[in-house]
C-alpha cells in the first residue's frame, strides 16, 4: 500500500517551490484583480505572502528549518486557505471560489511532492 502512494510523488521540492511561490503571488493579486472585498483582499495578501516566504525558505541553502516542517506549513496552509474559503462563502462567493480553489492546488501539490531534500 505505502509502494502505491509514493508512486504519486513524483514532484521534487525545487518545483514544488517554484509552484507554490505561483499560487501565492495569485493570492496576493488576484483578490485586487478580482475587485474582492476586504477580508478577501487581507487574507489573499496575508496567506499569498505566507506562501511566497515558505517557498523562498524552502530552497534556501542556509535552511535552517527541516523539510518535514515544512510538509507540515504546506498542509496548515491549505487546510487555512479551505476554511478562509468556507468563512468567505457567507459575505463574497467569488472569494470563496479563489481561495476554494487555492485551496485544492495546494493540497494537489502537497500530494504529488517527494519531501525530501536531495
Amino acid at each position: 500500500m505505502k509502494r502505491e502512494m509514493t508512486a504519486l510523488r513524483h514532484v521534487p521540492l525545487p518545483i514544488h517551490s517554484a509552484l507554490e511561490m505561483l499560487i501565492g503571488l495569485v493570492l496576493i493579486g488576484a483578490p485586487f484583480a478580482l475587485g474582492l472585498t476586504a477580508p478577501a483582499l487581507i487574507v489573499g495578501v496575508v496567506v499569498g505572502a505566507i506562501l511566497a516566504g515558505v517557498a523562498l525558505q524552502a530552497v534556501d541553502p542556509s535552511r535552517t528549518t527541516s523539510v518535514s516542517a515544512h510538509h507540515a506549513a504546506d498542509h496548515g496552509v491549505a487546510l487555512g486557505l479551505a476554511g478562509a474559503a468556507f468563512v468567505l462563502a457567507t459575505v463574497d462567493g467569488t472569494a470563496a471560489v479563489l481561495f476554494g480553489a487555492a485551496a485544492a492546488a495546494q493540497l494537489a501539490l502537497n500530494l504529488t511532492t517527494r519531501y525530501s531534500a536531495r
